[in-house]
């Protein structure tokens, strides 16, 4: 009989976030060796009972995404404790710490930390900053295997455990296969939650600055914080944008970020983005902010580079992306082939395997 492991903090395939994509790619290579069972929530998916290989239950979302978040971590885990049957939890986030001892009380525990929570972050207060404290110390110090996505968090993550932290990246699929325009005549910047953090506001003062009136596309939902979306659409006047929602479907998205001239990435934080993997995946050029997690993947002759958060920078940037386009496809190039060596979700999946095996 299959092992049987329950995945926590996914909240749903088909995966449209981060964590969701990351572990949803995980699950469909490793499904047939194992028996899944993924815990979502309704906000996130659809799709309920035993499908494609994995099953999913599924709770029904309530409103705030905060308290939305924390009613399905806690029924996840109440429904795990008492009328789950599983060899072993892999559990996502540090912010899902705090549930981990209870699930020591009958499981093993994988947890795979995918970002940390910037420390200069204004819109978290004291409390939120003491439950993400707790909550991350808890995650190192009760699950039985601990793993970050992102080489640079290791040194800050070693300040909650003695133990051996593990990095296994994110991963990409490239074997994509969609058909080019021939016409790539927008520049493109999308991401899941467009907040601050992501740094859409640097690119939007950046084509400001260079007074930029050509073909502008930003994807992502932009209803996360309504005063940011005020800001954005300020700075936005006057400039050829177009807005679209989030796109759910990756095959869509894909085409988007396909036919893009290039990829503007200007994040002030991340984890490891998946969204930076499959743009170079897609052999498409990309513009990065310096931020050491984006270094710690791609060097200068894989992405140009600006400085963080720096306008300035960044136009003087896009200027020279624009003048010097065979350069930058061979940039996406270089991009292309360091994931074939280090970041193929195939390679990636039989790390995990290991773990699970050996535990």
């Amino acid at each position: 009989m299959k092992k049987k492991i329950a995945v926590f903090g996914a909240k749903g395939f088909p995966g449209f976030g981060g964590a969701s994509r990351a572990n949803e790619a995980v699950v469909d290579l490793l499904k047939d060796k194992y028996d899944y069972t993924i815990y979502s929530v309704s906000s996130h998916t659809t799709q309920i009972g035993l499908k494609n290989g994995y099953y999913q239950k599924v709770f029904k979302s309530i409103k705030g995404k905060r308290i939305n978040t924390l009613q399905y971590q806690i029924k996840s885990l109440l429904h795990a404790l008492f009328l789950g049957n599983y060899d072993l939890i892999q559990v996502n986030h540090t912010s899902s710490g705090f549930i981990i001892p209870f699930l020591r009380l009958r499981y093993k525990v994988v947890a795979t930390a995918r970002g940390v929570i910037p420390k200069n972050d204004n819109k978290w207060g004291r409390i939120d900053n003491f439950f993400f404290n707790m909550s991350s110390y808890l995650f190192f110090k009760f699950s039985n295997i601990a793993i970050t996505v992102s080489k640079p968090h290791l040194k800050i993550f070693e300040n909650y455990t003695k133990r051996k932290v593990l990095y296994i990246p994110n991963g990409v699929f490239t074997d994509n296969k969609f058909e080019k325009s021939l016409k790539k005549d927008y520049i493109l910047f999308s991401a899941g939650r467009i907040i601050a953090l992501k740094g859409a506001h640097t690119f939007l003062k950046s084509l400001n600055l260079l007074n930029y009136n050509e073909k502008v596309i930003i994807i992502g939902d932009l209803d996360h914080t309504p005063d940011y979306k005020k800001e954005l659409l300020h700075l936005s006047t006057s400039r050829n944008i177009t807005f679209i929602d989030i796109i759910k479907k990756r095959n869509e998205l894909f085409s988007y970020i396909n036919n893009a001239e290039f990829f503007v990435f200007p994040s002030f934080n991340e984890g490891l983005s998946n969204m930076l993997l499959e743009v170079a995946s897609l052999k498409v050029p990309l513009i990065c902010s310096d931020i050491e997690e984006n270094i710690a993947v791609f060097n200068n002759n894989e992405v140009l580079y600006f400085k963080t958060g720096d306008e300035f920078d960044l136009s003087e940037k896009i200027k020279w992306a624009k003048n010097n386009p065979e350069k930058m496809n061979k940039y996406a190039v270089n991009a292309y082939q360091k994931l074939q060596t280090s970041f193929k979700w195939e390679m990636i999946a039989n790390q995990y395997k290991r773990i699970y095996d050996e535990m």
